[in-house]
Formats: structure tokens, C-alpha cells, sequence
């Protein structure tokens, strides 16, 4: 009864209180809430970026093309195999276009490999276009684009293709005219060496190129 008459009495005052009862449970509320998201929230947002690294800006046709893909991201990335085609995104400039360039390596090439590749934080991957030599068998302008998954930006390298010199090229025809390897292995390092000695003669063109500017001047 008295209660009752209190209230008849004091209803504003009544009023007041449930009011900043149902504001302090609604901030409690509030709180658990965030306090639950926390723990399903990223806690630290990625930033960074991906790099794609080449040696050279300039191959001669026939030269293994080695490749680096760097994760600079606090946070893992993931690439996609999908041998036996080509490993990275080709591109031949032809007619002012990018042309995209396909080829097949052998199944032997890439037995038992994983097709999701993981590259952690600061992680590095390397690779080459040894195994689909139809790739860069023309001289010409190229581009290698890296695709990763969950990543807009797409980097890329361009390089350029030239012609083995003629110089070399007689050299690696008297070489394997003069003898005829015995094995298959010597047969591989015999070429490997042909074409190494032929990207030297490329770049040393370059450099007597350069030297002769020089003298010039």
C-alpha cells in the first residue's frame, strides 16, 4: 500500500530510475557484444604487398627464365599450381597487344605436387619455365604476370627475347656436329653450356655497345 502511494506521489522519480536501470543494461549488453566480436576480428589488418622477380630484362631464345614470387604481406598467401600448364601467366606483345601463351609440360615434370602452394609472411617461392619450352622459343617483348589468390593487384615482369647471335649459333652447329653425346645427361649439360656461352656473346654485345658510346664521347 504504501508503495503504491509512493508511487502516485513520485511517478517522475519512478520513471527516472527504470531509465538508467534499462541504460545500464543495454551498455552491459553493448559491451559483452564487442567483447565477442574481438575474438572472430582479424587482429591485425594485412598490408603489404607481392613482388615478382626476374634476373634479367633480356634472354637469349633457348635460356632457362628463373622466377621469384616474395611475400611482402604480415599474413599468409596461397598461389595455385596448375602444372602441367605453365606455372605463371605469359604475355607476348604482338601487334601492340598482349597476347596470353600457352604450353604444356610432360607429366613427368610435376609428379605428386601440391596445387595450393603456401607462402608465409615474408616467404619467398621460386620457379622456372624450364619444362614448357615452347613459351619463349620467339624473340620478341614478353610479359610474366604472377596471379594470387584474394589479391586484386596482379605484379609482373617484362623482359625481351632475343635471337641467339649468329656467332654463337655457328659455334653450338660445330659443337654438335664435331662430336655426338653418348647419354642423354651429356647431351643436356652440352646444350645448357651452348646457351650459356650465347647469353654471354647477347650481353657482351651490350657491353661493347656500351663501351664503344663511351669512346665515342
Amino acid at each position: 500500500m504504501n508503495n503504491e502511494l509512493n508511487h502516485s506521489k513520485n511517478p517522475i522519480k519512478l520513471s527516472f530510475f527504470w531509465i538508467v536501470v534499462y541504460a545500464i543494461i543495454a551498455m552491459s549488453i553493448l559491451v559483452v557484444v564487442s567483447m565477442v566480436a574481438n575474438q572472430y576480428r582479424t587482429h591485425t589488418l594485412p598490408t603489404g604487398d607481392i613482388t615478382l622477380t626476374i634476373p634479367y630484362s633480356k634472354y637469349a631464345v633457348g635460356e632457362t627464365i628463373n622466377f621469384t614470387i616474395k611475400n611482402n604481406f604480415n599474413s599468409s598467401i596461397y598461389l595455385i599450381n596448375n602444372c602441367p600448364s605453365e606455372p605463371l601467366g605469359v604475355y607476348k606483345l604482338i601487334n601492340g597487344e598482349w597476347i596470353r601463351q600457352h604450353d604444356q609440360a610432360s607429366r613427368y615434370d610435376c609428379p605428386n605436387e601440391q596445387r595450393q602452394v603456401t607462402v608465409g609472411p615474408g616467404g619467398t617461392v621460386d620457379g622456372d619455365f624450364a619444362p614448357w619450352t615452347n613459351l619463349f622459343s620467339q624473340p620478341g617483348k614478353y610479359r610474366i604476370v604472377a596471379f594470387v589468390e584474394y589479391y586484386n593487384s596482379l605484379p609482373y615482369q617484362d623482359l625481351e627475347v632475343v635471337k641467339m647471335p649468329d656467332s654463337a649459333s655457328n659455334s653450338q652447329t660445330q659443337a654438335n656436329t664435331a662430336s655426338t653425346p653418348i647419354t642423354t645427361s651429356t647431351q643436356n649439360t652440352s646444350t645448357i653450356n651452348n646457351i650459356s656461352s650465347a647469353n654471354t656473346s647477347v650481353r657482351s654485345e651490350d657491353t661493347i655497345k656500351s663501351n664503344k658510346e663511351g669512346n665515342d664521347n
